[in-house]
């Protein structure tokens, strides 16, 4: 599974020139149709990216090694000659297909890899027995959390209903004990890590009563709920039914972000490619809201970092050089910065950012 760690590392590579090849190839899902593979990607290798002879041979001796363990998945493989580099990532999904030849590795496929497909935790509960998940790409860790101790059938009854009262009320007591177990061993176990979206599962009457009990912060996390009876589910059921709910709840982040950002103050924001390029220059960005596919070409300054989209009108003219996609630098100098980036399937005029200040006018 990608993390933002592997992206950083990635950004740590440079070629002196325009070539290292980043190819991003959707692989099939029936082994049958592997033998188009490397036919795609001599397609998406051709003009204009025109790679070496070597890097295409990289790629192809990827692909014949290693493309039946990558079933369904999209690769990324990142291949330079001169840099000795070879290397391949499998990312889940199916991402935007695109080949790229730059001076370091093209990054944003890897940040839409990593928002669409987010590691996970589902809590399935029944008043007795709870099961915790961790789903982190293809990846499923389970662990059986204990029990609740001592809690009996309502069906109990005795000499006029009085034992069968006193019971239920004490079975009503451990049972409240049971959820607090379990909020406080989920509690330990997200402490330390990064916050996850969390999914809660079971029947109807358990959820509110699981959720009721968790910490402000968890409860922060919570990304929605299904509802199944812990007994007859496996893994692989349990992550297939919270995938779901993790689309859903990718989707209502995604509206919430674009509204925050459009009732955000006029100063503090900027919408257009132009725009974000200026505030990229004053390192100004505190989000960026970035399109999931496509490229824009244009040029960069190797001196003092200007983008522009004609390389007219820097004073370093001898230092602009032409980079496959201005989105991409501005990806790359948001992240040096410490911004936020989010890919959107639409955002704001194309490409947007919220700014930490307002930028200084030329």
């Amino acid at each position: 599974m990608i993390t933002r760690a592997d992206i950083d590392k990635l950004l740590g590579i440079g070629a002196a020139g325009p070539s290292l090849l980043s190819l991003y190839l959707r692989v099939p899902l029936d082994p049958a149709q592997l033998r188009e593979l490397p036919a795609r990607a001599d397609e998406l290798l051709g003009k204009p990216i025109q790679a070496g002879q070597r890097e295409r041979g990289t790629v192809r001796q990827l692909l014949a090694d290693h493309a039946r363990d990558w079933l369904g998945h999209t690769v990324a493989i990142f291949a330079c000659t001169e840099l000795g580099l070879a290397e391949a990532i499998p990312l889940p999904g199916q991402l935007p297909q695109r080949a790229v030849l730059a001076a370091r590795p093209h990054v944003r496929p890897l940040l839409l890899a990593i928002q669409r497909c987010p590691a996970y935790l589902v809590v399935v509960v029944n008043r007795r027995h709870a099961w915790l998940l961790h789903v982190v790409g293809d990846e499923i860790h389970a662990a059986a959390l204990p029990d609740a101790e001592g809690v009996r059938s309502h069906g109990f009854g005795g000499w006029y209903g009085l034992d069968s009262y006193r019971i239920n009320q004490r079975v009503i007591e451990l049972t409240r004990h049971h959820y607090h177990d379990i909020a406080a061993l989920l509690e330990q176990t997200v402490r330390a890590a990064e916050p996850e979206p969390l999914i809660i599962g079971g029947h109807e009457e358990e959820i509110p009563r699981l959720l009721a009990t968790l910490p402000a912060g968890l409860r922060a996390q919570f990304a929605g709920s299904f509802l199944a009876d812990l007994h007859t589910l496996s893994a692989a059921r349990v992550r297939d039914l919270a995938e779901r709910v993790v689309t859903d709840w990718l989707t209502r982040r995604d509206q919430r972000l674009i509204t925050e950002f459009l009732e955000e103050p006029g100063e503090l924001t900027v919408v257009g490619l132009d725009a974000c390029m200026a505030a990229a220059g004053q390192h100004a960005i505190d989000t960026l809201l970035i399109p999931a596919d496509g490229l824009v070409p244009g040029y960069s300054c190797q001196r003092c970092g200007a983008l522009s989209r004609t390389g007219l009108g820097c004073l370093h003219g001898a230092a602009v050089v032409p980079v496959p996609d201005l989105i991409e630098e501005i990806t790359v100098s948001a992240l040096g910065s410490g911004a936020q980036v989010t890919a959107l399937d639409e955002p704001p005029g194309s490409v947007a950012a919220r700014l930490r200040f307002p930028l200084a006018r030329a």
